[in-house]
């Protein structure tokens, strides 16, 4: 059996084709996220995954799909009505967040390639062009196991935050090629917490449980808004610069995390949750945390649509090779996420194997924002409207 591995790891600004094509990949991403929220998060108390990732690597393997299977892919991704264009979007967004200067952030592509197998130069002129891939041969006599280079890969471009992403005994002679997507991100707070203020206090979890977590606390003007209509309350913590911040979404109930998961599954609103938002006078407090999480994404991508690329008779990957029928046989997914005091570091990867069978106004009165009770969090590019990372942290 041949075997095909997509690895997309996961850890800005805009030269712009089309500022209305920009914003449609963004709206694109930011629903398929809160459809995949809905698959993956519902059922975990802390969690963190990277929409920019998964959404931007699967986007990348549609380029070697084609019939329905690319259809599936587009549609699940909401991608249908850019078209081809999604490609140079995507290359576009790419060269922005690599030209970033005010936090750390980077993301590139490589293509490992079995030498003995042939691959449709398209695809890999195609991925160099929009997605900036770099291609090299997969090194099969490699000291500890073939998948070493390539883990150590991203390793390097994840900062270290993301190890061992493929297990020994991943790739073997019949392996036919490893994508590898990488996106890393640390950024300083616009205005940092002073570590002496922060202290062990109570965060009310659900059923009554009560946790001791180590919270920051500040007295600070940000913008925040009161959304009463859908009992939500949001933060925005800027990063220095302004392009990119992190928004808390905070249930006004302190059991409303189940209403707030319901408010995202509708079409749209999660957007809404980033705008409104005013300056006010806020007696800040948010956990100091650290989350990783893994996925396994196979069944929630085939239950929001995506379902001939699994199939080793249904799917066309004819753009990647001709030579034999190839499909998807895992999507795996791996992001890490660190908040504290100074600012922010988060990365992520996205594995998909793909096996090929042998046949400002101010307010003048305080207020308070405790994010003391379960919460959902997103660390997004203001500019392009990019949410690269989205997590759960419920204590």
């Amino acid at each position: 059996m041949l075997y095909l591995a997509v690895i997309l790891a996961v850890v800005g600004q805009l030269v712009s084709a089309d500022q209305q094509q920009q914003l449609s990949l963004s709206s694109a991403s930011a629903y398929f996220s809160q459809r995949l929220y809905q698959n993956v998060a519902l059922d975990k108390s802390n969690m963190i995954y990277s929409p920019y990732s998964i959404h931007s690597a699967l986007s990348m393997t549609s380029l070697g799909a084609r019939g329905d299977t690319a259809a599936e892919i587009t549609t699940t991704l909401g991608t249908t009505s850019l078209g081809d264009s999604v490609h140079l979007t995507y290359k576009e967004l790419i060269e922005q967040m690599n030209s970033v200067k005010e936090v750390q952030l980077h993301t590139g592509n490589a293509i490992f390639v079995n030498p003995y197998f042939q691959i449709a130069p398209k695809f890999i002129e195609d991925t160099s062009n929009d997605y900036f891939a770099r291609t090299a041969n997969i090194d099969l006599t490699a000291n500890g196991g073939p998948e070493k280079p390539i883990n150590d890969y991203i390793a390097a471009q994840t900062e270290n935050m993301i190890k061992d992403v493929l297990q020994p005994g991943s790739i073997d002679g019949s392996t036919v090629m490893i994508l590898v997507n990488t996106i890393f991100f640390n950024g300083t707070w616009e205005v940092t917490f002073e570590k002496f203020k922060t202290r062990p206090q109570d965060f009310k979890q659900l059923a009554g449980a009560v946790k001791q977590v180590d919270m920051m606390n500040d007295e600070r003007t940000i913008k925040i808004k009161r959304d009463n209509s859908n009992g939500v309350d949001v933060a925005e913590l800027p990063f220095k610069g302004g392009r990119f911040s992190l928004y808390i979404a905070l249930p006004q109930k302190v059991d409303g995390i189940t209403d707030l998961e319901k408010l995202l599954a509708q079409p749209n609103k999660v957007n809404d949750l980033f705008t409104g938002l005013n300056y006010v006078r806020v007696q800040l407090a948010i956990p100091k945390f650290k989350t990783e999480t893994t996925l396994t994404l196979n069944k929630p991508l085939k239950d929001m649509g995506m379902v001939k690329a699994f199939s080793p008779m249904a799917a066309d990957f004819t753009g990647i090779t001709q030579s034999a029928q190839v499909y998807i046989s895992q999507v795996l997914h791996k992001a890490m996420i660190e908040v504290q005091e100074t600012g922010t570091v988060a990365a992520a990867a996205t594995v998909i194997a793909i096996v090929m069978e042998s046949a400002i106004i101010i307010s003048p009165t305080q207020e308070t924002f405790i994010a003391d009770h379960p919460f959902v969090y997103f660390l997004r590019d203001n500019v392009s409207g990019e949410i690269l990372f989205q997590g759960k942290f419920s204590g």
